[in-house]
């Protein structure tokens, strides 16, 4: 073996030694800033949360089914505010000459949550509704609307129901009460 290879591998430990006990002390540095910064991010002000809702069920002389996607934002344990899009589709069956009627009805709006103890809320809601009328115009209607609900559930998952009564003379012609089932991501 000559003396440059035994000179470089010298080197090489001789750098490795030197130079390893730097890089340990870097890397606990950057998995302590890292520990920090998870800290921080974890001590947020609003916990952020979803749910997916299907309500308004109905069989007979047709069929109902509504769907309503909510995201929101938890203070404290106990109060959240977010935003909602709802969907609501009607097949009405008519034993006539006259042909069927499918109607299709959506929404969005905002809401406020507050828990009264751990599986209950009231919830008030207020958007816009667009009303489908077979063959009229659509019409579109601002409403408020109040409720309540419950929760159920361990860990980040939970399943529940609420219910919701609009404000409006027009809104409540068209939907004279809500109900929904709910499954809910951290709420």
């Amino acid at each position: 073996m000559s003396n440059k290879y035994i000179y470089s591998f010298f080197i090489a430990v001789f750098l490795t030694l030197t130079v390893m006990p730097e890089l340990s002390a870097q890397r606990r540095r950057t998995s302590t800033r890292e520990s920090s910064r998870r800290v921080v991010d974890d001590s947020k002000l609003a916990e952020q949360w979803l749910a997916i809702s299907l309500g308004n069920i109905q069989f007979g002389q047709g069929f109902s089914l509504s769907g309503k996607f909510s995201y929101g934002f938890e203070f404290e344990d106990r109060f959240s505010v977010g935003g909602y899009g709802k969907i609501f589709y009607d097949f009405i069956n008519q034993f006539s000459p006259t042909p069927d009627i499918s109607l299709l009805t959506y929404g969005a709006g905002a809401f406020a949550r507050v828990k009264v103890v751990e599986e209950f809320y009231v919830i008030g809601e207020y958007g816009i509704n667009s009303f489908d009328q077979n063959n009229n115009p659509r019409i579109n209607v601002w409403s408020p609307a109040v409720g309540a609900g419950y929760k159920s559930g361990i860990g980040d998952w939970s399943y529940g129901l609420h219910v919701l009564f609009p404000f409006d003379d027009i809104a409540r012609d068209y939907l004279n009460l809500e109900y929904w089932i709910d499954f809910n991501y951290k709420f």
